[in-house]
């Protein structure tokens, strides 16, 4: 029974259905998957692995536990194969009276006995007694194709055991196609039945089947036509937010140009004022000076040329106009042009805080904050109590003074009983009595140790600010060179990062030396191990580069086979283990000096988005900076937990 859209015998006796993929030639003892998918025994070989095969094509496992020749043979090529070699062979000849003396073209063949037959040979076939009821047919009939239905009704599978015997009974016990020698020898006590009727009891379940497959089909269909609508329709409100976007900056940005022209033309008309008034007063005094000049020429003759009388007589005009040139007073402008003021000028809101943010329906909406809240109080920053500015902390190295655990005796947290952090004050520094002429802005803060005094660096004014351990300022440290941005106290030495540079400075400030490191990452983060060297974050390397204070390298840790991350900032605890956020994989990294990898943190929710400084206490805890949130990881526990948040702490 053929189902609309079946393909006729003459369409699969074609070449390009009975190659193999693999080979790309006809199939040779083609074996079928459990897919349905044929292969030549001698290409499926070599893909079996530990008793398994995987479909080159749909990538479905099979068990194949004997290997290929395990697998079933597809005899349904393999009757195609015999009826596509033997219309597609060029040289066909009598199978009778052909030998090796002569050959004779074949003109006819017999259906029945498989022969090719020259003309003689089928009018002797068709007189036979033996052969007198084979169907010959004419050979060009048979090589169109006229016949293939009789050949493929005709065609019959040998038993392997009884080569000389077709496979014309079916054995029910065993479920096995069989000869007629089987069903006397091996399956005599078994039940058996005729091929023909075995064909017919499974023929309708495999027709309902074949129909269940095409409602399935359907159902696939339906399916895929409304995953393109979903995707159309993501497409189509992705286009609308993009034109939101789009039109929101073009409106900013339009909004922006119409204020420069403005303060633009405001700036041009105050200046064109100032400068005529300039030169109003310019003209003046050119003119003071022109009789000034005149009134000295005129005096001078006077006193060469003139007579006693005349000298008398003029004397007092000459002192009047003398003493009006001196009585001349310039008017006094303003030269300064007025300050100006920026209302979007909060770094903050350049830097930190998001224009557009996303949220997923199945989340809630996130509101971005630029400030922390403590309990009840806000935190106040560092900036916002000294008169400095410290919302740029985009290559900041504060985790560096909490690499050791020096720093948790100085650290701004205390245990509550049942062990969580909770966030406290520890700090708070005078105002310093600095000459920057820029805004500043911190982007490290680093502990000597033994001491406590505390030393941060200004990046927008090149400096170092160095504080008492009760937050007194001390001094200020001018630096070398500019974009400083990582900062790190190892023993008796300072180091700092600038580019692609590593400077060591003494403790009162006073350069030592001046390294290049490796990769051409814009900033160094930098962390310390107790006295002995200055671990450098590289950035896309994954990799970690140790110096001593005297400036020699003197080890590197990389992770075997750990690549396609960005390692930012990292800590050190004393057990000599780095702690690394790797920017790009949103995770955190825990290694060994070796290169061993400990553990890496990334837990399963969208907990770490953005990872940044991270430090460790000397409890093995991790806490990670995460935009505007603190989150804790306990050394049992992988999973994470917010410790503090944009609006309170979690306790």
């Amino acid at each position: 029974m053929a189902t609309h859209g079946s393909p006729s015998l003459q369409d699969l006796i074609r070449e390009d259905f009975l190659t193999c993929k693999i080979c790309y030639d006809l199939y040779v003892v083609p074996k079928i998957l459990p897919c349905l998918h044929s292969y030549c025994h001698r290409c499926l070989e070599p893909l079996v692995e530990n008793g398994l095969v995987q479909c080159p094509e749909c990538r479905l496992q099979a068990e194949a536990p004997a290997g290929a020749t395990g697998l079933k043979t597809n005899f349904f090529i393999n009757g195609l194969l015999e009826l596509f070699q033997m219309k597609h062979n060029k040289a066909l000849e009598c199978t009778v009276c052909s030998n090796a003396q002569k050959t004779v073209a074949a003109a006819a063949h017999c259906l029945d006995c498989k022969d090719f037959l020259c003309q003689t040979c089928s009018q002797g076939h068709c007189c036979s007694r033996l052969t007198l009821h084979h169907k010959v047919v004419k050979l060009d009939e048979f090589l169109a194709g006229h016949y293939d239905t009789d050949v493929r009704f005709l065609q019959e599978l040998c038993c392997q055991g009884h080569p000389q015997e077709a496979l014309r009974f079916f054995c029910d016990t065993c479920s096995l196609p069989i000869c007629r020698d089987c069903r006397l020898l091996d399956h005599f006590q078994h039940k058996v039945i005729s091929m023909a009727s075995a064909v017919q009891r499974e023929r309708p379940s495999v027709e309902e089947l074949i129909r269940n497959l095409q409602g399935t089909i359907a159902s696939i269909s339906e399916q895929e036509k409304a995953l393109e609508e979903a995707m159309e329709k993501l497409k189509a409100e992705a286009k609308q937010v993009e034109g939101k976007i789009c039109k929101y900056v073009d409106d900013i940005t339009t909004y922006l140009l119409t204020q420069k022209e403005c303060a633009l033309a405001e700036l041009s008309v105050f200046l064109t004022e100032r400068l005529e008034q300039f030169r109003l007063a310019q003209k003046e005094l050119q003119s003071q000076k022109h009789k000034a000049v005149n009134t000295q020429e005129f005096s001078q003759r006077i006193l060469c040329v003139g007579k006693d009388y005349e000298i008398l007589h003029l004397e007092g005009m000459i002192r009047n106009r003398v003493e009006e040139l001196q009585a001349y007073k310039l008017p006094q402008f303003p030269s300064q042009i007025p300050k100006l003021t920026i209302s979007w000028d909060e770094p903050q809101q350049l830097s930190e805080a998001q224009v557009f943010s996303f949220a997923l329906p199945e989340e809630q909406p996130r509101r971005e904050t630029q400030r922390l809240e403590l309990d009840s109080e806000s935190v106040i920053s560092l900036g916002e109590q000294t008169g400095e500015v410290t919302d740029s902390l985009s290559c900041s190295d504060e985790d560096s003074c909490s690499s050791t655990s020096d720093c948790h005796s100085r650290s701004s947290s205390s245990y509550t009983p049942s062990g969580r952090i909770r966030a406290e004050y520890t700090y708070s520094f005078e105002p310093a009595p600095s000459l920057a002429l820029l805004k500043p802005n911190i982007t490290g803060i680093a502990v000597v140790p033994h001491t406590n005094q505390i030393f941060i660096l200004d990046q927008a004014n090149n400096e170092l600010k160095q504080y008492s351990s009760s937050g007194q300022f001390q001094a200020v440290v001018p630096l070398l060179s500019s974009n400083f941005c990582g900062m790190c106290v190892c023993g008796e030495t300072l180091a700092c990062s600038s580019e692609t540079h590593l400077f060591f400075f003494t403790l009162e400030g006073q350069f030592l030396r001046k390294l290049q490191v490796r990769g051409s990452e814009s900033s160094y983060p930098l962390a310390s191990y107790r006295d002995s060297y200055v671990a450098v974050s590289e950035g896309t390397l994954c990799s970690i580069s140790l110096y001593s204070p005297n400036g020699w390298c003197v080890g590197r840790v990389q992770p075997d086979s750990y690549q396609g991350g960005k390692f930012l900032f990292l800590a050190v605890n004393k057990w000599e283990e780095f702690v690394v956020s790797d920017f790009i994989k949103k995770q955190i990294v825990i290694m060994l000096k070796s290169g061993v990898i400990l553990k890496v943190l990334k837990p399963s929710t969208s907990l770490l988005t953005k990872p940044f400084s991270v430090c460790v206490d000397e409890y093995r805890n991790v806490f990670v900076i995460d935009q505007f949130k603190v989150i804790q990881f306990s050394p049992n526990d992988e999973s994470g937990k917010v410790v503090l948040s944009d609006r309170k702490q979690m306790t």
